[in-house]
């Protein structure tokens, strides 16, 4: 590993190999965790190397996944979408760490490591419709938080792991349809971002964000906090702004 620093706006930036050693985040609102999001990309937004509903092993190097364990350690928990679960056949976290699985469906593959290896701190967040079968089988075998009707409202979950378990920074790996909900409803605060130095293609395949965006012409502007790169792999660490944006050229 040869990381360098090519710009770091943060207050007290490490040496380039202790990067995410140890992050520094503002507080957290009363209401919900600090969100930060980590995810890693080709240059061109694809973030599987095979297909969809694969998992995205293979689209960074060696540095990229070292950087994903360390961040890993930051938050106090973590937090994935039920394809990314599914698409990865072990999952790994911290023993002492929480780790939340956010389902629409009730889909979930109850024998992944991500709840056999801390079955008492592995949750599921599903919507309070879910079907009677899925619920029983879900309840039988790990923790069930219950939150919305016809998909979760992320916005309760999120205060009930803040206010009522005390997790005041929360780590989310994806997957896309995921991180564009919370984007949607203001909880991203920050995005950790790997550009690979690999071209993929692939109009069908998904990039870091998939829904249906926002309206035409607006946006939601980030602020670049921290670059960094090894050889041509570069890391990125944004803070993602609260308000959408109008582009000039869109406007009447």
């Amino acid at each position: 590993m040869a990381l360098q620093r090519l710009l770091d706006r943060t207050e007290n930036p490490l040496e380039p190999a202790e990067l995410y050693t140890r992050v520094e985040f503002p507080e957290p609102p009363d209401d919900r965790p600090y969100v930060f999001v980590n995810m890693v990309a080709t240059v061109d937004g694809r973030i599987v190397i095979g297909e969809v509903g694969e998992s995205a092993t293979g689209v960074g190097e060696a540095t990229d996944q070292l950087l994903f364990r360390r961040l890993q350690w930051v938050g106090d928990a973590a937090m994935i979408g039920s394809a990314t679960l599914r698409a990865t056949p072990v999952v790994l976290y911290p023993a002492e760490k929480p780790r939340f699985v956010v389902t629409r469906q009730g889909d979930i593959p109850l024998n992944n490591r991500f709840f056999t290896d801390s079955p008492d701190r592995a949750y599921v967040i599903a919507p309070e419709d879910l079907p009677t079968e899925k619920r029983d089988l879900i309840r039988a075998n790990t923790c069930l938080i219950e939150r919305g009707r016809g998909g979760v409202n992320l916005v309760e979950a999120l205060r009930y792991l803040r206010q009522e378990m005390g997790i005041r920074y929360l780590l989310c790996e994806g997957g896309a349809v995921l991180n564009e909900e919370l984007i949607k409803v203001g909880c991203m605060d920050e995005l950790f971002l790997t550009v690979t130095p690999k071209l993929k293609g692939g109009t069908h395949l998904p990039g870091i964000l998939e829904g249906q965006g926002f309206p035409r012409g607006e946006y939601c502007p980030v602020d670049l906090l921290s670059l960094y790169c090894d050889g041509d792999e570069l890391y990125f660490r944004y803070r993602i702004g609260k308000e959408t944006h109008t582009a000039q050229s869109f406007r009447k």
